[in-house]
């Protein structure tokens, strides 16, 4: 449809129905404007009575848009005056921007609006008074003609409807329908820009929050961060000093066991047995405030994940295949003494590359079923436990011998490895182990405490927590990177290390030494192997966590 086109539209009467010398008066018509949203003119109309508007092609007045309703008004001529009805429409009537609630009464010149600024009809009169009603049909007939030839004469191009109508200003060329259009287009333009301000005050205040909530996310999170790892060195440090103690003590047990047993054979020594009794006291005195100094420590750690709990909620994460992978690895982080807060995403990834070595190969599995099938885990789980180790280091003699009691090293200069734990005879005697006569020839001895099973667990237990309390700090991978080096030399490498014990960590110690591949392979696959460990089925394996299956154990123990 055109900007400047009319159309007209009558009102046929039956002549029949009137008498040609009776008077009737006749109401005028009505001339109707459809316009845009934004004033613009699209079609006039001209109507000797009323009309409808809507969607629906069987309307007088048809606007092809979604937010009007297939019928959505009607105008009619009822007892003298124009009255304008509401049929039922989905976004509501407007008169004068004012909400018509079922019927309203036209005081014309009038704008109706067909939902919120959607689209706009302006209605005026059209017609005069006529004496006959034949008459009357063909003046107004003719009137509506001439109006419609008027129209077509003073057509106006686009820009000068905009600015007849949309002008805010007022000028003496325009008559009082047109000013008052102007004026309600006026007011409609200002509510909306009220409407717009408030929607773009809303979202600034939106945004300075959504941004003071970030800021805020990020202070809590590196609040909770420091708490957190500030916590995990003070629980380092109080492991290391109770390891040490620990040792001190059972040094000192051994050595009145000794004293006692001497005394028992010697009547010359009774004088001695009140300093015994003293020393007997003074050390059941320690080992009560190390008892007490490890309740602690269970507390501190409790302490400690609330800490990382709060720091991992206030991170955005998807929840992800990757991501339960990277959670499993920080988690056997922490249980091995290092700070899971503080993993390097190259440790990740590496840990990650070491798993799908194990997933290549039927090692592992074979492993565990070994250890599974002589009920080799409760043993070592009891020993790292009464040596307050890390429990994941259950995997080192996975990586040692497969869990095989009958295991035999090549020979080196230092001698021949023996047993599941591997041990040098030297250092097996060093944690009471007592060697046979073949010690130093590839082959099995019955004598050699190094077969037995329950034995070397003991002593390989005893042996990594003189390494973790001393140089290692309580690190479990430097523990692990020991026993393969020979922790005598790892100990002079992390002597030179920084004092700061937050320094003291594998992930730092590879960074500053090139340690042997040898050594490097070791640590990943027994680190990767414990990571596998917490969820065997979920990287395809066939066995039962062990840490898991003792966890259950104890359960059901205490339950019961």
């Amino acid at each position: 449809m055109s900007d400047d086109k009319t159309i007209l539209k009558t009102s046929v009467f039956n002549q029949d129905e009137f008498s040609s010398d009776r008077t009737v008066i006749y109401h005028p018509g009505l001339e109707v404007v459809l316009l845009n949203p934004d004033g613009t003119a699209i079609q006039t109309y001209v109507f000797a009575d009323g009309f409808t508007a809507g969607r629906a092609q069987d309307n007088d007045i048809v606007i092809d848009n979604g937010n009007v309703s297939r019928h959505h008004l009607a105008v009619k001529h009822e007892q003298g005056e124009w009255w304008i009805y509401d049929l039922n429409s989905a976004n509501g009537l407007y008169l004068f921007n004012n909400l018509i609630e079922q019927k309203a009464r036209l005081s014309l010149p009038a704008s109706v609006s067909l939902g919120k600024a959607v689209a706009f009809l302006t209605i005026q009169e059209q017609g005069k008074r006529v004496e006959n009603p034949v008459a009357t049909v063909s003046n107004s007939t003719r009137c509506q003609t001439e109006s419609l030839d008027k129209t077509s004469e003073r057509s106006l191009s686009r820009e000068e409807i905009k600015a007849r109508y949309l002008s805010d200003q007022a000028t003496q060329d325009v008559g009082e329908f047109t000013q008052m259009f102007r004026t309600l287009i006026h007011e409609d333009r200002v509510n909306r820009g009220k409407s717009y301000k408030k929607w773009i005050y809303l979202l600034l205040v939106l945004f300075v929050l959504s941004a003071g909530l970030v800021a805020y996310q990020r202070f809590a999170l590196s609040n909770a961060r420091t708490l957190a790892i500030d916590m995990f060195y003070d629980i380092k440090a109080l492991e290391v000093n109770l390891s040490q103690s620990e040792i001190m003590i059972e040094k000192s047990a051994a050595v009145l066991e000794q004293t006692i047993s001497a005394v028992a054979k010697n009547k010359e020594l009774k004088a001695e047995h009140a300093l015994i009794e003293a020393e007997q006291k003074k050390i059941a005195a320690e080992n009560g405030r190390l008892a007490q100094q490890r309740k602690r420590l269970v507390g501190m750690k409790a302490k400690y994940q609330e800490y990382v709990k709060e720091a991992e909620s206030l991170r955005f994460r998807f929840s992800l295949s990757s991501r339960y992978e990277e959670e499993l690895i920080t988690r056997v982080a922490r249980e091995f003494g290092e700070s899971e807060l503080e993993v390097p995403d190259d440790f990740v990834a590496e840990v990650k590359r070491y798993i799908s070595y194990w997933k290549s190969s039927s090692r592992m599995q074979q492993a565990m079923s070994n250890l599974e099938k002589n009920h080799y885990a409760p043993a070592i789980i009891a020993a790292l436990e009464q040596q307050g180790l890390p429990l994941h280091l259950i995997y080192l003699p996975l990586q040692e011998s497969n869990y095989d009691t009958l295991a035999i090293g090549p020979e080196t200069a230092f001698g021949v490895a023996k047993g599941a734990w591997q041990f040098l005879a030297t250092t097996g005697q060093e944690f009471g182990l007592t060697s046979g006569p073949l010690a130093a020839l590839r082959e099995y001895d019955a004598q050699d405490e190094r077969f037995d099973f329950n034995q070397a667990t003991q002593a390989g237990s005893k042996y990594l927590k003189q390494i973790y309390s001393t140089e290692a700090q309580a690190s479990g991978l430097l523990v692990v990177a020991s026993y393969n080096y020979g922790h005598n030399r790892v100990k002079t490498m992390i002597r030179n290390m920084s004092d700061n014990p937050r320094d003291k960590n594998f992930w730092k110690f590879i960074q500053q030494y090139q340690i042997p591949k040898e050594t490097y392979d070791y640590v990943f696959y027994i680190f990767s192997a414990a990571v596998i460990g917490e969820d065997p089925g979920y990287f395809g394996f066939k066995f039962k966590s062990p840490l898991a299956s003792s966890a259950a154990r104890k359960k059901t123990g205490e339950s019961g």
